[in-house]
C-alpha cells in the first residue's frame, strides 16, 4: 500500500499550479522533493519517520492521529472519500505548512487516482468524491443555541439536586407529623379510657382494646403514608368505630404545593419509583411479559444499529458485502426491523385494552376525549424527545473529536435546518437526499409514526365501542390496505430487501418513500389492536388456560412463523437474485404482519393468566421491569452512544462477528446508563408534573365517578 501514498505525493507535483502563498510555495516544494526522490529511486531525505509512520498505508488507514498531533511542526490531514453514500477515510501527517486550503484543489485528481488504483486491485472504481480535511480547523464554534441548551441542562439537573433535598425535607416532616399523630391518639384513648365508669375488669379490656384500635389506626395511617397519598379519606377511618373515637379529631395533612413540584424533580423519589420491583396482580397480570419484550426489543435495535454504524466504519470495509452472505447471526442484522414492528404490536395492544377499559367504565362515550388523548400522548413523548434532539445537536459534538469525528459532526449538521420537523412529528414525510443522511435524529421516524398512528387509534376504539361491528370492519380494512400499499409500492418501484449483499442494486429512496412511511408501519400495530379485542373478549380464555393441547399449537405456530420469516431471507444474502421479484414483494407486504402474529401467538397463554407458561416465567422475570420501564429513554440515547463511540475512535476496527457483538454489548451497558439518568431526570419528572397539572379537581372528579358505570361492558 505505500505505492498509494507515493502515487499521491507524485499526483501532488503534477497538478500544482502557480501560487503567491509562501505555505503553498513550501508545501509544493516538499512534494516536489518526495516525487523527485522517488523518481530517481532514492529514499526522500525531507520524510521523516515521524511523517512515514504516522500516515496512512492504504484505504480505511487512519494513520497514527495522537503520535502526529504530538510531533512538532506535523498536523494531521484527513481525506475523506465518498462510496456509495458510505464514506472512506485515509489520514496523512503532514507539515503544518501544508494546510488543508491549499491541499482542496488536489481533491479531484486524488479521487481519480484512487478509482484507478481501485480498478486494478478490484476490478471496480469505488470513490465518488474526495475532500482534504483539517480535523482542527472542522471542529465547530460555540453557537447561541449551544449557550442556551447548556443552560437547560444546568437547570434540570440543578431541580433534580434541589428536588432530592427538599423530597428528604418532606419526608422528614410527614414523619415528624406521623409521630406527633400517633402520640395524639394514644394520648386521647387513654383520656377517654381514664374517664370511663366500668368495673375493673372491664376496664382492662376496654383499655386493651381501645390500644390495639389505635395501633390498627396507626397501621394504617403509615400504610397511607407509605402510598404517599394525601390524608384525605383518614376522617372516615378514625369515625369507623362509632362511640369509640367520636371525639378524637385531627388537622389532615395538606401537601403544598411546593413539596409535590419537589417531589416531581427528586432523583431520589423517582430512582425508588423507576426501579422498583412490582409483583403482577389483577387481571392485568399477564402484562408483566411486556416488560421482556421491550428489552430484547431494543436490545436487538441496538445490534442492528451497531451492525450498521460500525460495518460501514470498518477497516475491511470492501470485504462486508462478502461477510454478510454467511449465515446466522448476520441474518439478525437485516431482520432487526421487526424489534420495532414489535414495539408497534405491543404498542397497539396495550392502546386497545387500557383505552378501551377507561371508555367502558364512561356512560357515553363521546368523540370529544379524543384531543385530551394527544395531549397526553404529546406531553408523554415530546419533552424528553426535544431535550435529547437539543443536547444532540447542540452540545454532544463538543465531547470528543479524533479523525473521523467531524463525521459526527455532519450527522448532527442536518438539524441546522431539520430540527423543527422531529418536533413536530413530520421528519418521515419528507424526503432525505439520495443519501438518506440529510436527516436529523434519523432513528426519530419510529416516534413519528408511532405518534401519527395514534392520532386515529382513540377514533378507532371509540368507534369501536360504540359499533363492535363497524369498528372492527374499519380496522381490518386498514390492515388490508397497509399490506395492499407495502406490496404496491415495493411492486412499482421495484424494491428488494434492503441487503448489502455484493449484487444488491443502489436504491437510495427506499426509506423515504417505503420503509418510513406510517400506512407501511401501521399493520403490526392494527394486529396489535385486534390481540387486544381478543383479550378482552376472553373468548376461548379458558380452554387456552385449560388445554395444554391449544397452548402447544399457539407455540408451535407461533415460533413457526417468527422463526420462518427471520430466517427465510438466507438465500438473498448469497445471491440478491435467489428470489423472482414477485416473491420479494409479497415477503416485503407481508413480513411484518406474519411476524407480529407470530409473536402473539407465543404470548397469548402468557397473557390470559398461565403462570407456568413458558413466556411468563422467561419475558416476565422481575429482572426486565426496570430495563423496560426505561426502554424509551434507551431507544432515544442508544444510536447517540453508537455514534459517539465509533466517531470517537482514532483507528477504525476489523469488522468481524466477536467484535461486533462485543461493542453490541458494551453500548447496550452504556445505552442504560445514559437511558436511565435520561428517565430519572426528564421523563419521570415530566409525568409527575402532568399529574398534578391536569389532575381534575374534587367537583370534576365527583362527576366523572359519577358518570362511571358500576359493571364492565363486556367487549
Amino acid at each position: 500500500m505505500q505505492f498509494l501514498l507515493y502515487s499521491i505525493c507524485f499526483l501532488l507535483l503534477l497538478v500544482q499550479v502557480q501560487t503567491q502563498d509562501e505555505n503553498e510555495i513550501k508545501c509544493d516544494q516538499y512534494f516536489v522533493n518526495i516525487t523527485t526522490a522517488i523518481l530517481m529511486g532514492k529514499m526522500p531525505t525531507n520524510l521523516s519517520p515521524q511523517t512515514i509512520l504516522s500516515s496512512a498505508k492504504g484505504l480505511q488507514d487512519l494513520g497514527s492521529y495522537l503520535v502526529c498531533k504530538d510531533s512538532a511542526d506535523l498536523h494531521y490531514i484527513h481525506l475523506r472519500m465518498m462510496s456509495e453514500g458510505k464514506p472512506m477515510h485515509m489520514g496523512f501527517c503532514l507539515p503544518e505548512y501544508c494546510e488543508q486550503s491549499h491541499l482542496q484543489k488536489y481533491n479531484t485528481p486524488t479521487k481519480d487516482l484512487i478509482n484507478n488504483f481501485t480498478m486494478r486491485l478490484y476490478n471496480k472504481s469505488m470513490v465518488d468524491s474526495a475532500s482534504y480535511q483539517d480535523p482542527d480547523l472542522i471542529y465547530p464554534s460555540w453557537t447561541v443555541g449551544t449557550y442556551l441548551t447548556l443552560v437547560l441542562l444546568i437547570v434540570i439537573v440543578a431541580l433534580n439536586v434541589i428536588g432530592s433535598i427538599f423530597s428528604i425535607i418532606a419526608e422528614n416532616k410527614k414523619q415528624a407529623y406521623q409521630d406527633d399523630l400517633k402520640t395524639e391518639i394514644k394520648r386521647k384513648a387513654a383520656q377517654k379510657i381514664n374517664e370511663s365508669h366500668q368495673d375493673e375488669n372491664s376496664l382492662k379490656d376496654s383499655i386493651s382494646q381501645l390500644y390495639k384500635r389505635s395501633e390498627l389506626i396507626c397501621k394504617q395511617i403509615n400504610k397511607l403514608y407509605l402510598e404517599n397519598e394525601i390524608m384525605e379519606n383518614q376522617e372516615s377511618a378514625f369515625m369507623s368505630g362509632k362511640g369509640q373515637f367520636e371525639e378524637i379529631k385531627y388537622k389532615k395533612y395538606k401537601e403544598p404545593s411546593w413539596e409535590r413540584f419537589a417531589l416531581s424533580f427528586s432523583f431520589i423519589h423517582n430512582y425508588q419509583k423507576l426501579f422498583k420491583i412490582n409483583e403482577p396482580k389483577g387481571e392485568n397480570a399477564g402484562f408483566v411479559i411486556f416488560n421482556g419484550i421491550r428489552s430484547l426489543s431494543i436490545f436487538w435495535v441496538i445490534y442492528g444499529h451497531d451492525q450498521l454504524i460500525r460495518g460501514s466504519n470498518s477497516f475491511n470495509l470492501i470485504d462486508i458485502p462478502y461477510k454478510i452472505t454467511e449465515a446466522g447471526w448476520l441474518t439478525l442484522t437485516p431482520a432487526a426491523y421487526f424489534a420495532v414492528d414489535t414495539f408497534f404490536f405491543v404498542g397497539g395492544f396495550l392502546a386497545a385494552v387500557l383505552l378501551l377499559e377507561k371508555l367502558t367504565k364512561l356512560r357515553s362515550i363521546k368523540f370529544s376525549l379524543v384531543p385530551a388523548m394527544w395531549v397526553h400522548r404529546f406531553l408523554r413523548i415530546w419533552p424528553t424527545y426535544a431535550f435529547c434532539i437539543l443536547v444532540y445537536w447542540q452540545l454532544t459534538v463538543y465531547w470528543s473529536d479524533g479523525p473521523i469525528w467531524n463525521e459526527y459532526i455532519e450527522y448532527t449538521s442536518t438539524c441546522n435546518t431539520q430540527w423543527w420537523k422531529n418536533l413536530l412529528f413530520i421528519d418521515n414525510m419528507f424526503s432525505h437526499d439520495a443519501s438518506g443522511l440529510n436527516y436529523c435524529f434519523g432513528w426519530g421516524w419510529y416516534l413519528s409514526n408511532d405518534f401519527q398512528i395514534f392520532l386515529i387509534t382513540p377514533i378507532l376504539l371509540i368507534i369501536y365501542a360504540k359499533n363492535r361491528k363497524i369498528g372492527l370492519a374499519l380496522i381490518i380494512s386498514m390492515l388490508i390496505g397497509s399490506v395492499f400499499s407495502a406490496y404496491y409500492i415495493a411492486y412499482s418501484h421495484d424494491y428488494h430487501l434492503q441487503m448489502a449483499t455484493p449484487n444488491a442494486k443502489p436504491q437510495p429512496d427506499y426509506q423515504d418513500v417505503f420503509y418510513f412511511k406510517p400506512w407501511i408501519r401501521i399493520s403490526p400495530y392494527l394486529i396489535g389492536i385486534l390481540f387486544g379485542f381478543f383479550y378482552c373478549n376472553y373468548i376461548m380464555a379458558q380452554k387456552i388456560k385449560d388445554s395444554v393441547v391449544i397452548r402447544t399449537l399457539f407455540y408451535v405456530f407461533g415460533i413457526g412463523l417468527t422463526q420462518t420469516i427471520i430466517w427465510i431471507i438466507v438465500p438473498l444474502q448469497k445471491d440478491m437474485n435467489a428470489w423472482p421479484p414477485q416473491a420479494q414483494y409479497f415477503y416485503q407486504a407481508f413480513n411484518r404482519v406474519f411476524f407480529v402474529i407470530g409473536v402473539g401467538l407465543c404470548i397469548t397463554p402468557a397473557l390470559l393468566g398461565c403462570k407456568n407458561d413458558p413466556s411468563r416465567f422467561i419475558l416476565g422475570h422481575p429482572f426486565w421491569q426496570p430495563i423496560a420501564r426505561i426502554s424509551f429513554c434507551m431507544y432515544l440515547t442508544h444510536f447517540i452512544v453508537i455514534l459517539f463511540m465509533t466517531f470517537s475512535t482514532t483507528q477504525l476496527v476489523y469488522y468481524q462477528q466477536s467484535h461486533i457483538l462485543y461493542f453490541t454489548l458494551t453500548d447496550i451497558v452504556y445505552t442504560i446508563i445514559i437511558g436511565g439518568l435520561l428517565s430519572l431526570a426528564i421523563e419521570v419528572p415530566c409525568m409527575n408534573l402532568e399529574k398534578i397539572l391536569f389532575a381534575p379537581k374534587k367537583q370534576e372528579a365527583a362527576k366523572m365517578n359519577a358518570n362511571q358505570v358500576e359493571s364492565r361492558n363486556d367487549l
